[in-house]
C-alpha cells in the first residue's frame, strides 16, 4: 500500500491508520462518511507525528505487499555488487 520510494520508512501504526481513514471516506452511504473537517484534522494528526526509525525499526521487506514492490525495492537498494543493502525475505 505504501509508496516503495518511502523504503520502508514510515511508522506501520501511521500507515494503518491512513488507511483506516481512508476506508471511512468511501462508505458506500454518503451519511457514514467523515466530515471533510474531520477527516483534514485527523490526516494533520498523523503528519504532525515525528517518526523515528531506530524506534520503528522492523524488516520492511515484509511491509511490502506484493512481491514486485519487494523485488523493485530491492532493485532500489542493489549496491552494485550484487548484494542488496537489506536482507530479504524468501517467498
Amino acid at each position: 500500500m505504501a509508496d516503495p520510494a518511502l523504503r520502508g520508512q514510515y511508522p506501520m501504526r501511521g500507515l494503518y491508520q491512513a488507511l483506516a481513514i481512508a476506508a471511512m471516506c468511501v462508505q458506500e452511504q454518503p451519511t457514514m462518511r467523515p466530515l471533510i473537517a474531520d477527516v483534514v484534522t485527523a490526516l494533520n494528526y498523523l503528519a504532525s507525528q515525528k517518526y523515528d526509525p531506530e524506534k520503528h525499526s522492523s524488516h520492511h521487506l515484509r511491509t511490502l505487499s506484493t512481491p514486485r514492490a519487494r523485488r523493485d525495492y530491492s532493485k532500489q537498494t542493489d549496491t552494485g555488487d550484487g548484494e542488496a543493502e537489506n536482507e530479504q525475505d524468501s517467498d
